[in-house]
């Protein structure tokens, strides 16, 4: 099993992954778009082909909101996770979505409520994609959550709460 610091190694190169995606899309140089119609072409894709899309969002996610933060809980250093949450989303002047994303009975008023539901979400496949946003919900018939409850956050957020789950690691593997 890997331990907290090699998952939050992955993670860290998961996001640089999407970052040089990013910047391979916006790149006007001949080489690199050589590369990427080869690529589209050995894939059998017909362009244009996007490398940032809904997918690189979800799979990022995924890294972060469940796979990096169950070393976390493996490690019982969660608490220490949850409370480097809010500062981090300061940083990246990310704000905890207001009551018109959520839909539903679950009060969902504080970043840990929020990771709670994306992560959820993620781990049951309960993920809608759209073009610009994607809708999570979870239902806990555990706690007796008759109905589910939604959040609607869009790309950048997404990006967003998945980095705040590597910052928020960062003195766990590094002290």
């Amino acid at each position: 099993m890997n331990d907290i610091r090699e998952r939050y190694h992955v993670a860290k190169l998961t996001l640089f992954n999407v970052r040089l995606m990013s910047e391979m899309q916006r790149s006007d140089d001949p080489g690199v778009q050589k590369l990427i119609s080869s690529e589209i072409t050995k894939n059998k894709l017909s362009p244009p082909v996007s490398l940032l899309h809904q997918g690189s969002f979800v799979s990022v996610a995924y890294v972060c909101l469940v796979w990096l933060w169950e070393s976390v809980k493996i490690e019982n250093k969660e608490k220490e996770f949850l409370d480097k949450i809010p500062e981090n989303a300061e940083i990246l002047r990310l704000k905890i979505p207001s009551n018109d994303k959520i839909n539903g009975p679950r009060k969902v008023s504080d970043w840990k409520a929020v990771l709670r539901l994306v992560r959820n979400a993620l781990s049951h496949g309960k993920v809608q994609i759209e073009d610009d946003f994607f809708i999570f919900h979870d239902q806990d018939r555990n706690r007796g959550e008759k109905l589910p409850t939604y959040i609607k956050l869009t790309w950048e957020e997404l990006g967003k709460i998945s980095e705040i789950c590597i910052y928020s690691c960062k003195e766990m593997v590094t002290s």
